[in-house]
């Protein structure tokens, strides 16, 4: 039981830290005067950061994923 505590102190940091938001670049506070004067190319490479800063969070849940699955078999081949 005690080396179970660290585990899930270790997978609740890792979910917490996965689904934290990705902060790639500050957003100017009014939004509205913002994308009215910035140039279509630059609005379009902003999407293209913000889609991959998704991907990248996204590909953060499979790690998770794998620890999760493997602390639940440990724990139910432990108790049988």
């Amino acid at each position: 039981m005690t080396l179970l505590r660290p585990v899930i102190a270790a997978l609740v940091l890792a979910c917490g830290l996965a689904l934290a938001p990705v902060a790639t670049y500050a957003k100017p506070d009014n939004t509205v005067q913002a994308t009215e004067s910035v140039h279509p190319a630059i609005q379009q490479a902003d999407a293209h950061r913000e889609k991959e800063a998704r991907r990248k969070r996204y590909l953060l849940f499979f790690p998770i994923a794998v620890v999760g699955v493997t602390v639940a078999l440990i724990v139910i081949t432990r108790r049988k």
